[in-house]
Protein backbone atom coordinates (compact mmCIF):
# COMPACT_ATOMS: atom_id res chain seq x y z
CA UNK A 1 0.00 0.00 0.00
CA UNK A 2 1.64 3.13 -1.01
CA UNK A 3 1.50 6.22 1.56
CA UNK A 4 -0.56 9.19 0.16
CA UNK A 5 0.80 13.01 1.63
CA UNK A 6 -0.92 16.13 0.92
CA UNK A 7 -1.50 17.16 -2.63
CA UNK A 8 -0.20 20.48 -4.37
CA UNK A 9 -3.73 22.04 -3.58
CA UNK A 10 -4.12 21.10 -0.10
CA UNK A 11 -0.51 22.14 0.45
CA UNK A 12 -1.13 25.36 -1.37
CA UNK A 13 -3.83 26.16 0.86
CA UNK A 14 -1.38 25.72 3.94
CA UNK A 15 1.35 27.92 2.32
CA UNK A 16 -1.52 30.82 1.86
CA UNK A 17 -2.62 30.48 5.47
CA UNK A 18 0.71 30.89 7.31
CA UNK A 19 3.02 33.37 5.59
CA UNK A 20 6.60 31.54 7.22
CA UNK A 21 5.62 28.37 5.79
CA UNK A 22 7.54 26.80 3.08
CA UNK A 23 7.29 23.50 1.24
CA UNK A 24 9.49 21.88 -0.91
CA UNK A 25 8.99 20.23 -4.57
CA UNK A 26 9.46 16.47 -2.91
CA UNK A 27 7.16 13.30 -3.58
CA UNK A 28 6.78 13.47 0.36
CA UNK A 29 7.06 17.22 0.76
CA UNK A 30 7.71 18.71 4.17
CA UNK A 31 6.21 21.86 5.27
CA UNK A 32 8.70 24.26 6.54
CA UNK A 33 7.40 26.60 9.58
CA UNK A 34 8.93 28.88 11.98
CA UNK A 35 8.92 28.56 15.61
CA UNK A 36 6.32 31.49 15.57
CA UNK A 37 3.69 30.17 13.60
CA UNK A 38 4.30 26.59 14.05
CA UNK A 39 1.61 25.74 17.20
CA UNK A 40 -1.23 28.03 15.19
CA UNK A 41 -0.39 25.89 11.73
CA UNK A 42 -0.58 22.20 14.17
CA UNK A 43 -3.85 23.22 15.97
CA UNK A 44 -4.80 24.46 12.39
CA UNK A 45 -3.65 20.92 10.83
CA UNK A 46 -5.57 19.13 13.52
CA UNK A 47 -8.75 20.85 13.43
CA UNK A 48 -9.67 21.54 10.31
CA UNK A 49 -12.67 19.36 9.41
CA UNK A 50 -11.46 19.23 5.99
CA UNK A 51 -7.84 17.52 6.73
CA UNK A 52 -8.16 16.06 10.32
CA UNK A 53 -4.66 15.28 10.85
CA UNK A 54 -5.49 13.83 14.35
CA UNK A 55 -2.63 11.57 15.18
CA UNK A 56 1.02 12.15 15.96
CA UNK A 57 2.63 9.52 14.69
CA UNK A 58 6.34 10.36 15.21
CA UNK A 59 8.36 13.30 16.80
CA UNK A 60 12.12 13.73 16.23
CA UNK A 61 14.71 15.84 15.42
CA UNK A 62 18.21 15.93 13.31
CA UNK A 63 21.10 17.87 14.41
CA UNK A 64 22.41 19.51 11.04
CA UNK A 65 25.37 20.71 12.98
CA UNK A 66 24.28 24.88 12.28
CA UNK A 67 20.60 24.16 13.14
CA UNK A 68 18.53 21.54 14.73
CA UNK A 69 15.36 20.46 13.05
CA UNK A 70 12.14 19.18 15.29
CA UNK A 71 10.04 16.67 12.91
CA UNK A 72 6.69 16.08 13.26
CA UNK A 73 4.93 13.44 11.42
CA UNK A 74 1.47 13.88 11.26
CA UNK A 75 -1.34 11.71 9.89
CA UNK A 76 -5.24 11.81 8.82
CA UNK A 77 -7.82 9.29 8.79
CA UNK A 78 -10.02 11.03 6.75
CA UNK A 79 -7.97 11.95 4.39
CA UNK A 80 -5.47 8.21 4.76
CA UNK A 81 -2.46 10.66 4.25
CA UNK A 82 0.67 11.66 6.25
CA UNK A 83 1.90 15.11 6.51
CA UNK A 84 5.83 16.02 7.70
CA UNK A 85 5.76 19.30 9.60
CA UNK A 86 9.51 20.58 10.31
CA UNK A 87 10.84 23.40 12.54
CA UNK A 88 14.38 24.85 12.20
CA UNK A 89 15.63 25.50 15.24
CA UNK A 90 18.85 28.07 16.86
CA UNK A 91 21.39 25.74 17.41
CA UNK A 92 22.99 27.25 20.30
CA UNK A 93 19.23 27.91 21.78
CA UNK A 94 17.26 25.15 20.07
CA UNK A 95 13.18 25.93 21.74
CA UNK A 96 10.12 26.07 20.16
CA UNK A 97 6.43 25.65 21.53
CA UNK A 98 5.45 22.53 23.04
CA UNK A 99 2.21 21.02 21.01
CA UNK A 100 1.16 19.11 24.39
CA UNK A 101 -1.44 21.64 24.38
CA UNK A 102 -2.83 20.00 20.87
CA UNK A 103 -1.32 16.68 21.42
CA UNK A 104 -1.14 15.35 24.74
CA UNK A 105 0.95 12.62 23.31
CA UNK A 106 3.88 14.38 22.80
CA UNK A 107 4.65 14.71 26.52
CA UNK A 108 6.81 12.00 26.71
CA UNK A 109 8.58 12.54 22.79
CA UNK A 110 9.40 16.37 23.87
CA UNK A 111 11.59 15.04 26.86
CA UNK A 112 12.65 12.71 25.18
CA UNK A 113 14.25 15.31 22.53
CA UNK A 114 14.60 17.42 24.96
CA UNK A 115 16.83 15.30 27.00
CA UNK A 116 18.85 13.71 23.57
CA UNK A 117 19.26 16.74 21.60
CA UNK A 118 18.87 19.63 24.13
CA UNK A 119 15.72 21.61 22.29
CA UNK A 120 13.44 22.69 24.92
CA UNK A 121 10.06 23.26 24.64
CA UNK A 122 7.97 26.15 26.32
CA UNK A 123 4.93 25.41 27.66
CA UNK A 124 5.74 21.90 28.12
CA UNK A 125 3.91 20.68 31.45
CA UNK A 126 6.95 18.74 32.72
CA UNK A 127 10.27 19.79 31.19
CA UNK A 128 12.70 17.27 32.62
CA UNK A 129 15.26 14.60 31.42
CA UNK A 130 12.87 11.25 30.75
CA UNK A 131 16.08 8.64 29.87
CA UNK A 132 19.71 10.01 30.63
CA UNK A 133 20.24 10.49 34.84
CA UNK A 134 18.96 14.51 36.27
CA UNK A 135 23.05 15.40 37.05
CA UNK A 136 24.21 14.02 33.29
CA UNK A 137 25.51 16.66 31.56
CA UNK A 138 25.00 17.49 27.85
CA UNK A 139 22.72 15.68 25.14
CA UNK A 140 24.29 12.57 23.47
CA UNK A 141 22.68 12.92 20.46
CA UNK A 142 23.83 16.21 19.31
CA UNK A 143 26.94 15.94 17.00
CA UNK A 144 29.18 18.06 19.93
CA UNK A 145 28.77 15.76 22.43
CA UNK A 146 31.68 14.10 23.64
CA UNK A 147 31.97 11.68 25.68
CA UNK A 148 34.05 11.24 28.77
CA UNK A 149 34.54 7.46 30.24
CA UNK A 150 34.80 7.32 33.66
CA UNK A 151 38.29 5.93 35.76
CA UNK A 152 37.96 2.42 36.10
CA UNK A 153 38.29 1.38 39.58
CA UNK A 154 40.96 -0.37 41.09
CA UNK A 155 41.77 -3.69 40.51
CA UNK A 156 42.42 -5.39 43.96
CA UNK A 157 43.08 -9.27 45.00
CA UNK A 158 41.17 -10.92 46.55
CA UNK A 159 43.56 -11.92 49.55
CA UNK A 160 44.36 -8.08 50.04
CA UNK A 161 40.43 -7.41 50.35
CA UNK A 162 40.83 -10.01 53.20
CA UNK A 163 44.14 -8.46 54.60
CA UNK A 164 41.98 -4.93 54.41
CA UNK A 165 38.39 -6.62 55.83
CA UNK A 166 41.13 -8.08 59.12
CA UNK A 167 42.76 -3.91 59.49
Amino acid sequence: MKQRYLTAEELARIKGEFYTVSIDEEERPPIYVSPEEFLPLMKMLKNDHTLSFTHLSCLTAVDWKDTIDVVYYLFSELLGAYVVVKVKTIRNHPEIPSVTSVFPGAEFEEREVYDLMGVRFTGHPDMRRILMPEGFKGHPLRKDFTYKKPAPPKATRVGEIEKEADL
